[in-house]
């Protein structure tokens, strides 16, 4: 069973439970020693607990791992998101902690858990994740999953705690600021999401236009993308659009400058980039068109017509 919780402040629990998470290497590495030799009908063979090397976390204590290459720290408005593992009965127990990304395996560690101790992971990278607890002696499981839409600019964990009861519950947990310019929207099958970046344009006052990014999915999949706006490679805008067949994402720029568009496929990793200037500013009509393909690959395309006869265009194709 799954719960969601709020705190007020990032100041509050949650803050300090999760601070100063370094990198450390799971210990999927550990040798494997003492097994267990079994007799079938093909002949000797050996079984391994994967319990017996478990990491061993005292009473009261906490360890912390980091899982992914922190794209997160280096471009966007959004945040990591941790995953615990924690004991908070009064008895010692053995489970282990599996995380997937997008169905690939990216962590494992089997842990001994004293009263009070925790295990916790930092998700550095965007992207849906499948976190798996069990703890075998108990009969214990749970599995939840996160979406790219719970990594915000908030402070936010979701927990596997071992129950009075010998069962296992989660629960999600997050602060509550305002995160400007972070969207995270569903766009149905044949639909439209719209967002306005910057003031609205006034022409008659300045003579100035206004730029939009269009991001189609003509293909009969859905995927979830990722699109940033920078200026000065300083984030303006991290909207991340699970678009359905036909589904339309439509930006409007209202504010000349120069900034950078980024397009990305989560699922296939696709990116694409496009430089916009302050001249696509003076344009009757400047606008970026990007396209997802039916195996998740990027086209773009951004073309400004100046006094209706002067075309520029620039195209780009999908890049990694």
């Amino acid at each position: 069973m799954e719960r969601r919780t709020f705190l007020a402040s990032a100041g509050i629990g949650l803050t300090t439970a999760v601070a100063g998470c370094t990198s450390q290497a799971a210990s999927g590495d550990s040798t494997e020693t003492d097994s267990e030799e079994t007799t079938t009908s093909t002949g000797p063979q050996t079984e391994t607990d994967p319990l017996v090397d478990a990491t061993h976390i005292e009473t009261d204590a906490t360890a912390e791992r980091t899982i992914g290459t922190a794209s997160l720290e280096e471009r966007g408005l959004r945040n990591t998101h941790y995953v615990a593992f924690t004991n908070p009965t009064e008895g010692t127990h053995k489970g282990t902690i599996t995380i997937s990304k997008a169905s690939d395996p990216v962590f494992e560690e089997s842990v001994e858990l004293e009263p009070n101790a925790s295990i916790i992971g930092s998700l550095t990278d965007l992207g849906r994740y499948s976190v798996g607890v069990s703890i075998p002696e108990l009969d214990a499981e749970e599995t939840i999953t996160v979406e790219p839409g719970q990594f915000t600019c908030n402070v936010t964990r979701t927990t596997v705690s071992v129950q009075d009861d010998n069962t296992l519950d989660s629960m999600a947990v997050s602060t509550r600021m305002a995160c400007p310019g972070v969207v995270t929207e569903t766009v149905p099958a044949d639909g439209l999401a719209s967002y306005t970046l910057g003031d609205d344009p006034s022409l008659t006052d300045t003579g100035k236009f206004s730029h939009t990014l269009m991001l189609q999915n003509p293909s009969e999949e859905t995927w979830t993308t990722r699109i940033l706006v920078e200026n000065d490679s300083t984030a303006q805008f991290d909207g991340v659009y699970t678009v359905e067949p036909e589904g339309t994402v439509l930006l409007t720029l209202t504010e000349s400058d120069t900034y950078t568009l980024s397009m990305s496929v989560l699922k296939t990793e696709a990116t694409v980039t496009e430089q916009i200037t302050p001249e696509n500013f003076d344009c009757n009509e400047s606008s970026t068109r990007a396209e997802i393909d039916a195996a998740g690959k990027l086209t773009a395309n951004t073309v400004s017509t100046r006094m209706a006869c002067d075309v520029e265009t620039n195209s780009t194709n999908e890049s990694s």
